[in-house]
């Protein structure tokens, strides 16, 4: 009787169904939406899935009943081949699935420090790829923009900065790396020749002696 009471307990509300997978590939994303109550959920399900299988799926792995089931296809935008000018295709669609929980569900907050998964670097990269696809399509339109009417990145910003204060003296440039022996003096020669420029005197040509070729016809 123990027994019965808790296969009893143990089943749901509705009748499962028999279909047996083996070895299963299926991809099933829980897709967090804030407009949705706590009594619903939103899954992005394979294509070939049916309200049952999701169903089925949720109890047997997890123990979550559901007592309803809305679906929708979404269709994606055309998307042009990378490379092809003229090439567009139709990206597989989506199907997303909202099922109403018998017991309600409560997403936790959303971690405030990100640095553990590097979020910064991903919005980084993200932006890249964005930038990269609005120049490919200026690129294929003909619309090439100028150099000079583009916004100065924060690179070329931080370094006009660093060289107006090395030209300036205000920071002098050091790699602090040690360098051959064979170069102090051609480094000293250069360093002379600088302080002579700034004093006013012109740098001493070094003279060149001609040899006479006593092979040449007199």
């Amino acid at each position: 009787m123990a027994e019965a009471a808790k296969a009893a307990a143990r089943s749901p509300a509705f009748r499962l169904g028999r279909k047996e997978i083996f070895l299963p590939s299926h991809v099933v994303t829980f897709v967090r939406k804030t407009h949705l109550p706590p009594n619903e959920a939103c899954f992005n399900v394979p294509l070939r899935w049916n309200k049952f299988d999701v169903r089925d799926y949720l109890w047997n792995l997890y123990g979550v009943e559901v007592t309803k089931v809305r679906s929708y296809v979404k269709e994606q935008p055309l998307t042009q081949r990378v490379g092809l000018p003229n090439s567009w295709y139709r990206p597989q669609a989506k199907k997303f699935m909202t099922v109403e929980l018998a017991q309600p569900f409560q997403w936790p907050e959303v971690p405030e420090n990100t640095q553990p998964w590097n979020k910064e670097m991903w919005d980084m990269r993200e932006e890249r790829l964005q930038a990269q696809r609005k120049e490919q399509s200026q690129t294929h339109r003909g619309q090439i923009p100028l150099p000079s009417e583009q916004k100065e990145s924060e690179d070329r910003k931080k370094l006009r900065s660093l060289a107006q204060k090395m030209l300036s003296g205000e920071v002098k440039w050091e790699n602090n790396v040690k360098l051959d022996p064979k170069w102090e003096h051609i480094m000293g020669q250069a360093g002379g020749a600088n302080d002579e420029v700034k004093t006013g005197r012109e740098p001493v040509e070094p003279q060149v002696s001609e040899s006479k070729d006593d092979t040449a016809p007199r």
